[in-house]
């Protein structure tokens, strides 16, 4: 399965990236998150969330998307 990846915020400036194109079987969102991680030591010291198709997803959700978002954390007001 091909992903497109994209990075937004501080995750870009760890990654190097503003998107990337990932080939693999991943299962979970969370597989893909260590997988990201491993790539990406720096990923994780930060709480970033994932999103797939533009809903942001739970680790225990299948990987079936074709559009990952890696969201920074956030706030506001």
């Amino acid at each position: 399965m091909g992903l497109r990846v994209r990075y937004f915020g501080q995750l870009q400036e760890i990654t190097g990236k503003k998107e990337e194109s990932l080939t693999g079987v991943f299962g979970t969102i969370g597989n893909l998150r260590a997988h990201l991680i491993r790539c990406y030591p720096g990923l994780e010291k930060i709480h970033f969330k994932i999103a797939q198709d533009n809903t942001i997803d739970i680790d225990s959700s299948e990987v079936n998307g074709t559009l990952i978002d890696l969201l920074p954390p956030f706030s506001g007001g």
